[in-house]
């Protein structure tokens, strides 16, 4: 059995496309006999204008699981979507309402809608993934606890290794290698991982991210999926890739790991300051070289008796300053209030060890991991040298915390890529947003990744040339194999490359995109993806928020032009 998934996708400035017949009736400007059945006095919320505009779409789509869903003979509009929430986007002034698929109740693994709606409620564009109706019974038959026992079976661990764990919730769930439905337990941050998996992840199909191994690898939180009639288990991956007081901010400056001085914020305490930036949220602390899995972590930030900081500080300066500039970015470049969108603090930890990996005091490693980010050092010269200089890196990973509270991709195969994928573009555009010569000139930009940290002292990746570390370019060479989770880190360099050439394409006319535009296009598509996105869907989602950003369609046409051309030069087309 083929993908069941079927995708609709609308915007109200893009043109009739005759080659897809299905959605020709709704494309452009809804029919005005949908609009007529509008309230004349206007929705009273946000999910009662979406859940009309889709009953809109889905009753003109000539495929009858897409029609369906409409469910005339029920009261309620589009009955099968439940409402998830919905999301301000400041960047487009928009906001977007989200829903996922439903069976009695029961959510689709992998569907969701989301529309994005005007101040007033109108219609700017939706972006569905549905599925036919599930052909499989709804009842479970096995137990709560059967699949539990499935989970530590596979493992290889006694039952209570995985501990006092949320209650699972259920998904119907298509598993494409076998081409059918299940009723599935969805088990959410389980704290083991099957046998073998964390061995795959370094094995010698696994890239990784270049640093070496890590707590967040060897003890990942794992999502799975276990059939509901049989235990069997379905699917699995790693889930993993907070309030200070007001105080009054004081600025610093300090030596960075590079023996830069640097300007930053602080908090003043008794003793003199501390790296706490409460404007910000961001805390500094230094683990004194102890174990990150074992050593608590201290009760206070970096702290200094004077304005100006010295060497023995260096590592914590670079890391408080480099998170600054991260923040800033998503901040004000994004529009987005923090990682999670709400605010949570940026913590960052410098001189940490990891026995378990390499006996200290070195730690060749920086990781996002328990919402924080941790810093290792290396060898140089008479002394250490902290990663927390490598602003690239530190976006990279900070970036995987914006994916999982957003589209929450799964880190597995294709849109594992993507996840891996998203960092490093984020990782580049911020890296030469604040050390580029000229920030708004790509021609001066440095497009490598973790410069010097892979082996032969290449980068981690080059996105302007993917083939210099070995890694595909096309997908003509994607890679199928089990290791790394499907290969995300080599996969990932595909849509890497497609990345570049639309930050650097160029027309008759000059250079086609603003690298701010690009970083702002990328971060609304990434905002609209479903967690089972393919290349193909990422394509699809980025020429639409294009649309919704450009306002002016001959704008909005040579920008989706350039974008079109690009990843089709990768083999990337819009499915």
């Amino acid at each position: 059995m083929a993908d069941p998934f079927l995708s609709v996708s609308f915007h109200t400035r893009e043109p009739l496309q005759p080659d897809r017949p299905s959605l020709a009736g709704v494309r452009g400007q809804l029919p005005a006999d949908v609009l007529a059945g509008a309230p004349t006095s206007g929705f009273n919320n946000d999910e009662a204008a979406a859940r009309f505009y889709l009953e809109g779409l889905f009753s003109r789509d000539e495929r009858p699981a897409v029609r369906g869903l409409v469910a005339p003979a029920q009261a309620k509009v589009v009955p099968e979507l439940r409402f998830v929430g919905t999301e301000d986007s400041p960047l487009t002034r928009t906001r977007l309402a989200t829903f996922d698929q439903t069976r009695h109740s029961i959510p689709i693994f992998g569907s969701r809608a989301v529309v994005e709606l005007t101040d007033d409620r109108g219609l700017v564009a939706a972006d569905a993934t549905v599925a036919p109706q599930p052909d499989v019974s709804s009842a479970a038959t096995i137990s709560v606890a059967d699949a539990r026992n499935a989970i530590a079976d596979l493992a290889g661990v006694p039952v209570t290794a995985l501990g006092e764990t949320d209650a699972p919730t259920q998904r119907y769930y298509f598993d494409e290698e076998g081409g059918q439905w299940h009723l599935a337990y969805l088990f959410e941050k389980m704290p083991v991982a099957p046998e073998g998996f964390v061995a795959s992840a370094a094995g010698p199909d696994a890239r990784g991210h270049g640093l070496g191994p890590s707590p967040r690898s060897r003890h990942p939180l794992m999502t799975y999926l276990v059939d509901a009639h049989d235990a069997k288990v379905l699917l699995y991956y790693s889930a993993t890739p907070l309030l200070d007081q007001p105080s009054q901010p004081t600025q610093c400056q300090g030596v960075d790991e590079d023996g830069q001085a640097r300007d930053f914020f602080t908090c003043r305490i008794p003793a003199g300051f501390e790296l706490r930036d409460p404007w910000r949220r961001l805390r500094t602390y230094d683990l004194g070289l102890a174990d990150l899995e074992r050593a608590p972590l201290p009760a206070a930030p970096v702290a200094n008796a004077a304005p100006q900081w010295g060497a023995a500080t260096a590592a914590a300066v670079s890391a408080h300053v480099n998170a600054t500039h991260v923040h800033d970015f998503i901040r004000l470049v994004l529009q987005r209030d923090g990682i999670d969108g709400h605010g949570m603090d940026l913590i960052s930890v410098v001189n940490c060890t990891d026995p378990s990996d390499e006996p200290g005091p070195q730690w060749h490693n920086a990781q996002w991991w328990k919402n924080a980010m941790w810093y290792g050092q290396a060898q140089n010269g008479g002394g250490m040298r902290s990663f927390s200089r490598y602003l690239d890196v530190i976006a990279h990973e900070l970036t995987h915390g914006i994916t999982e509270t957003t589209s929450g991709l799964i880190y597995r195969n294709e849109s594992g890529a993507l996840n891996e994928s998203f960092s490093d573009i984020f990782g580049i555009i911020i890296k030469n947003w604040y050390e580029a010569p000229r920030p708004d000139d790509v021609a001066a930009w440095n497009w490598e990744l973790g410069q010097g940290l892979g082996s032969g002292g290449l980068p981690l990746r080059d996105l302007s040339n993917p083939a210099r570390t070995g890694d595909p370019d096309h997908m003509n060479q994607y890679k199928k194999i089990t290791g790394d989770s499907g290969g995300v880190h080599s996969n990932s360099n595909i849509h890497n490359k497609a990345a570049y050439l639309v930050l650097t394409a160029t027309d008759a006319a000059g250079r086609v995109f603003k690298p701010k535009d690009v970083a702002i296009l990328y971060f609304l598509t990434l905002q609209r993806l479903n967690q089972n996105a393919t290349f193909a869907q990422a394509l699809q989602t980025l020429t639409g928020v294009t649309r919704t950003y450009f306002a002016i369609p001959a704008v909005a046409d040579r920008n989706i032009a350039a974008i079109t051309q690009a990843y089709a030069t990768v083999g990337i087309h819009a499915s």
